[in-house]
C-alpha cells in the first residue's frame, strides 16, 4: 500500500497532463504530489496515539479502512479540489501504517527481525512497480478503483493475524500474550516463558522510571547528538532526489528526454523493477558489510552517475544516444541508492538512538523527514524552471556527495557491536 500510494502520483500527474477532464497547471501539479507526504505527520500522530490503547493490529485495521476511502474518493472525483482531498487523506493514511514495522519488530525474533524488517522496502518497491504497470494499462480512476479492492483484501487478511504479544503484556493479559508467542515460536514453552519475563521485565523499568527523569535524558549527548546528526543527514539525503523520481516517474522521465516521452510507462516501470532488485540484493548483502561501508559505496556511486548524467544532458543535447546513456545513468543512480542511501539510515536509527527514547526520537524524526519531503517535493517544478534539468541532476549528484561525507564524518559503525557501545560512541 505505501509504494503504491507513492508512485500513484506519477501516474496521476501523467495521466491528467494529457487530457482535459481535469486541466492543472505546473504549481497545481505540485501539491498533487506533495499532499500526500505533508499529511503524514497527521497519521503518524493519530497512530502513536491508538497504537497502545486499542493494539497494534486494530490500528493496521483502520489504516487499511482509511485507505479504502481515499483510493473510493480518488477513483470518484471530478475536480481538482476533491483531487486534492483524497491525496490527503491518503497521506493521513500512510502516516497511520508506521506501525507495520512496529509490529514486525514485536512478533519476531533477534536473530530474524533484521531480515524481516529489511523486505518493507521491497515491498515498498514492488507496489511502486505494480501502480506504474497498471498506469500504463488503465486510467487513473480505474486504478483507484484497483488499489480500493485490493485494500479491501488486505482487511479481510487483517482479521487473522494476532495481536502483537507485547501489546497484551501491556494490558496484563499475560495468557493472550503466551498463546501468541507459541504461535510464533513454533510451541517452545521454555523459549516463550523466557521471553515473557524478559519483556514484562523491560517494561517494570520503563514504568519506573520518572516523568523529570525522563525529560532530563533528552539533554545527555546520548540523545542530541545522534538527534542532531540524523537530522541533518535527513536534509542532505532528501536532497539527493530519489522522492521526485518516485513521485514525478513519468514526468521526470519526459523531462530528461524529449525522444523519452513515447515510452514514459516503459521507462518508469523498468526504473521500479531496478530499485526493486537494488532492495532484495540489499537484503543478502547487508549482514556482510559494514554499515557505513554500504552507504558511503551507495552516496559515491549516486553522486558519480548523476553527475554524468548532468554533463550528458547540458553537452549532449537531444542526441538518441545521449539521452539512452543519460537513462543508463538514471537507473543506475536508482540501483545504487537501493544498495545503502535509501534503507542503511533506517536500520541505523534504531541503533544509534537511546533505548528509553528511541520510540519518542524516531517518531521526531520520522516526522521531520516527512516535512523535508514534502518540501523537496513540491518544489520541484521550480527547480526544473530555475536550475534547468542538468541542473537539477546536478544538484542531486552533489547532495548525494555530501551525504556521503557527512556520514562518513558522524556516523558511527553500528554493525556487530552492542547498543552499549554505540551509546558511547556519542557518551565522549
Amino acid at each position: 500500500m505505501m509504494g503504491a500510494a507513492a508512485g500513484y502520483s506519477a501516474v496521476l500527474i501523467t495521466q491528467l497532463r494529457a487530457s482535459d477532464k481535469i486541466p492543472i497547471t505546473n504549481e497545481q501539479v505540485s501539491w498533487i504530489a506533495s499532499l500526500i507526504i505533508i499529511c503524514r505527520p497527521l497519521g503518524v500522530l493519530l497512530e502513536g496515539f491508538i497504537v497502545d490503547r486499542f493494539g497494534r493490529k486494530t490500528t493496521m485495521q483502520i489504516a487499511t479502512f482509511f485507505f479504502i476511502i481515499s483510493w473510493l474518493c480518488t477513483a470518484m472525483s471530478d475536480s481538482l479540489s476533491m483531487l486534492y482531498a483524497s491525496r490527503m487523506f491518503t497521506g493521513f493514511s500512510l502516516g497511520m501504517v508506521i506501525c507495520v514495522g512496529l509490529y514486525i519488530a514485536e512478533i519476531t525474533t533477534p536473530a530474524d527481525r533484521g531480515t524481516y524488517l529489511s523486505m518493507i522496502t521491497p515491498s515498498t518497491n514492488l507496489g511502486v512497480l505494480l501502480v506504474y504497470f497498471l498506469g500504463s494499462m488503465f486510467s487513473w480512476s480505474i486504478v483507484a478503483f484497483i488499489l480500493a479492492t485490493y485494500s479491501v483484501g488486505i482487511l479481510f487478511c487483517l482479521r487473522y493475524i494476532p495481536e502483537s504479544p507485547i501489546w497484551y503484556l501491556l494490558r496484563q493479559r499475560k495468557i493472550e500474550a503466551t498463546m501468541v508467542l507459541l504461535k510464533f515460536r513454533n510451541n517452545d514453552t521454555e523459549l516463550v516463558e523466557l521471553e515473557i519475563n524478559e519483556i514484562r521485565k523491560r517494561l517494570r523499568m520503563h514504568e519506573s522510571s520518572s516523568r523529570f527523569s525522563y525529560l532530563r535524558n533528552f539533554t545527555c549527548p546520548t540523545a542530541w547528538k545522534p538527534f542532531l546528526i540524523f537530522t541533518v543527514f535527513s536534509f542532505l539525503q532528501q536532497q539527493a532526489g530519489y522522492n521526485i523520481i518516485i513521485y514525478y516517474a513519468m514526468d521526470f522521465f519526459q523531462q530528461i528526454g524529449t525522444n523519452m516521452k513515447e515510452h514514459e510507462y516503459l521507462l518508469a516501470i523498468i526504473f521500479a523493477s531496478i530499485s526493486l532488485v537494488g532492495s532484495l540484493l540489499l537484503v543478502f548483502i547487508v549482514h556482510k558489510f559494514n554499515r557505513v561501508t554500504l552507504l558511503v559505496f551507495s552516496g559515491i556511486c549516486m553522486s558519480v552517475t548523476m553527475g554524468f548524467a548532468a554533463l550528458l544532458k547540458h553537452f549532449g543535447g537531444s542526441s538518441p544516444q545521449y539521452e539512452a546513456l543519460l537513462i543508463v545513468c538514471v537507473y543506475a543512480y536508482i540501483f545504487f541508492c537501493m544498495l545503502g542511501m535509501i534503507d542503511i539510515p533506517w536500520m541505523m536509527l534504531g541503533e544509534i538512538l537511546p533505548n528509553h527514547l528511541r520510540g519518542v526520537l524516531s517518531a521526531m524524526i520520522t516526522v521531520i523527514i516527512f516535512l523535508l519531503s514534502f518540501v523537496n517535493v513540491k518544489l520541484y517544478t521550480l527547480m526544473v524552471h530555475y536550475l534547468g534539468t542538468a541542473g537539477m541532476l546536478c544538484s542531486f549528484g552533489v547532495f548525494s556527495l555530501l551525504s556521503v561525507l557527512f556520514a562518513k564524518m558522524f556516523f558511527p559503525e553500528t554493525r556487530g557491536k552492542a547498543l552499549f557501545e554505540v551509546e558511547e560512541y556519542f557518551r565522549k
